[in-house]
């Protein structure tokens, strides 16, 4: 399990990996105990409960005091746990979408392969370089 503190609209404001407390059923529990010569009640074993309880819940809270010591209020975040597949769907979301500057980077050719189609356009009176130019500038346009 994960610990995540997100903003109310989805953004991740931090994550933590691990924390969750592994309950034991009482019955193992129970088992565990009288291996160590140990009678508990009921009573007893609720205070473990209780305990652990306690632990996650301060583990949650160590992420939500982090947000807000990064002055964001309490309603505007939420802060919990999800499970891998959970957080696999949350950084997803999170992805940065890219601008349209960093499409056409990658779809121009490199650099030297632009002079050189630019002298040999130079040298055969042709316009490839613009071609390829103008077709990532109308398949990626400016937003």
């Amino acid at each position: 399990m994960n610990r995540v503190c997100l903003t109310k609209d989805g953004k991740v404001i931090e994550m933590q990996s691990g924390g969750k407390v592994e309950r034991i059923p009482k019955e193992v529990f129970q088992e565990e105990k009288l291996k160590e010569g140990v009678m508990f009640t009921d009573e007893e074993y609720q205070i473990f409960v209780i305990g652990w309880d306690a632990l996650e819940a301060m583990r949650l809270d160590t992420l939500k005091q982090n947000a807000l010591n990064a002055g964001y209020k309490e309603d505007e975040i939420d802060v919990k746990w999800v499970t891998d597949d959970e957080w696999a769907v949350i950084q997803e979301a999170n992805k940065p979408v890219p601008t349209y500057a960093e499409l056409r980077k990658r779809e121009y050719p490199p650099a030297a392969e632009q002079l050189d189609m630019i002298y040999w356009d130079k040298v055969n009176n042709t316009n490839n370089w613009q071609m390829v130019i103008e077709k990532v500038k109308r398949d990626i346009p400016k937003i």
